[in-house]
C-alpha cells in the first residue's frame, strides 16, 4: 500500500512539473506570436496580477506546508494504517497542488507581463517549496511513525 501511495504522490509531484514547462512553451508561443499582448507592469491590471501572484505564492507555500503538519498530527493518531495512508495521500496531494499551482502562475504572468523577472522568483520560491514536498518512501514512513507532539496545554 505505501508504495502504490508513493507512486500516486510521485505522479502528482512530477505533474506539477510537466505543467509548468507546459505553460511556459504556452505562454511563450502566445506571446511570441501575437495572439496574447504583453500587459504593461505599472498598469493597474499588471500591479494586481503582482500581487495576486506574490500574494498566492507567499500564503500558499507556508499555508501549505503548516495544514500538511497540522493534518499530519491528526493522521498519526488513527489506529488504522490504512486509513493513515489514505488521508496521508490526500492531504499531501492537497500540499502539492497548492504549492505547485504557484510555479505555474509565476510562469504565466512572466510572459503575460513582457517578462518581468519578479515572477519568475515567484515560481522559484514554489519551485523549492515543492521541492521540499518531494514524496518518497523514506518520507512516507518517518512522517507517519514519528511520535504524536503534545502541547503544554494538552497534558
Amino acid at each position: 500500500m505505501e508504495k502504490r501511495v508513493n507512486t500516486i504522490l510521485n505522479v502528482c509531484y512530477y505533474a506539477f512539473y510537466v505543467l509548468a514547462i507546459g505553460s511556459a512553451l504556452l505562454m511563450w508561443y502566445l506571446v511570441t506570436n501575437g495572439k496574447v499582448s504583453a500587459i504593461e507592469t505599472l498598469s493597474d491590471a499588471g500591479k494586481a496580477i503582482q500581487y495576486v501572484v506574490i500574494g498566492y505564492v507567499i500564503v500558499s507555500v507556508a499555508g501549505g506546508l503548516y495544514l500538511f503538519k497540522k493534518a499530519l498530527d491528526k493522521i498519526r493518531q488513527l489506529a488504522d494504517r490504512e486509513l493513515q495512508l489514505r488521508r496521508y495521500q490526500q492531504w499531501a496531494i492537497v500540499r502539492i497542488v497548492l504549492i505547485g499551482l504557484g510555479i505555474v502562475l509565476g510562469i504565466v504572468a512572466f510572459y503575460w507581463l513582457g517578462g518581468y523577472r519578479s515572477m519568475i522568483w515567484c515560481a522559484a520560491i514554489s519551485t523549492i517549496g515543492l521541492y521540499f514536498c518531494k514524496p518518497t518512501l523514506r518520507r512516507m514512513e518517518l512522517e507517519l511513525d514519528a511520535p504524536v507532539e503534545q502541547s503544554e496545554n494538552k497534558k
